[in-house]
């Protein structure tokens, strides 16, 4: 069977068995970094998203080389602040950027308090696994600050890979780590059911592309009920000349290195449960 047609039923199937417990969620997007979980009343809470994209972007870069993506994403939290989940997403493999053809997240984490303030602490570890491409499965740990002030929601925090066999080799022949370095921030319009939201990251190590870079993600998004739409602007500081002295990936293809990298709009719709 496609592996595509695979991941997308196993999307479908997220979202029939987890719908069963009647249960709601925030917004749950897929992240370009680890992010903690929703808000919880009772002691354990069980949430789940389904979205489609017109095109799935990773730290500013597609990854399902410009086409349409399909994810799904499931949380168990507790109120004492621990969580875990799973996140499924489709993928195509493109000369530049090559992940197979579906991602599959599994993460956990503790998010708690610091004081009184309303200051939170989320410390994450995250294992990305890949379908179809051998060698390319990673491992990740995050920390990040985040607080709720008014209808403002800030977050800033640094995920690091351990040196691991998908980050390559450096000059001297040991494994290489990646760093990623994030700030978000997201609010609310008060009386609209519109909210904005922003986001800057910066890649150094093994996961560079032409060389460290960095990405944003700059959008607009409604809610009614358990849907949502959002329509973003994504890109990188990846230059074309960058892509062009630099060609990356399988197919070292200067063009598909560019148009990977290049601004682009993204649109989203999502359902909550």
């Amino acid at each position: 069977m496609n592996p595509q047609m695979v991941m997308l039923r196993s999307c479908l199937f997220v979202m029939v068995v987890w719908s069963g417990f009647g249960v709601s969620a925030a917004p749950a997007w897929a992240q370009d970094f680890p992010t903690g979980p929703p808000a919880v009343s009772a002691p354990v809470t069980v949430s789940g998203t389904v979205s489609v994209l017109s095109q799935y972007r990773f730290r500013g870069l597609s990854r399902s080389d410009g086409q349409p993506a399909v994810q799904g994403d499931m949380t168990v939290s507790h109120s004492s602040g621990w969580y875990g989940g799973v996140t499924l997403s489709s993928a195509q493999p493109g000369p530049a950027v090559d992940y197979g053809h579906g991602e599959m997240d599994l993460y956990a984490g503790f998010d708690h308090a610091l004081g009184h303030g309303g200051l939170m602490l989320d410390l994450g570890a995250r294992g990305y696994l890949y379908a179809g491409r051998a060698g390319a499965d990673l491992f990740e740990l995050s920390a990040a600050l985040h607080q709720q002030i008014g209808p403002i929601d800030l977050r800033a925090g640094y995920a690091y890979a351990p040196p691991q066999a998908h980050l390559g080799r450096d000059r001297q022949g040991a494994l290489r780590d990646n760093s990623y370095l994030f700030g978000e921030v997201r609010s609310d319009i008060p009386g609209t059911p519109l909210h904005v939201h922003g986001h800057l990251g910066h890649t150094a190590g093994g996961l560079d592309y032409t060389g460290a870079y960095s990405d944003y993600r700059l959008g607009l998004g409604a809610s009614h009920k358990a849907w949502g739409i959002d329509l973003s602007l994504v890109g990188t500081t990846v230059s074309h000349a960058d892509a062009l002295m630099m060609p990356q990936g399988p197919g070292a293809d200067p063009a598909a290195t560019w148009r990977a990298a290049r601004r682009a709009a993204v649109i989203g719709l999502s359902y909550q449960f």
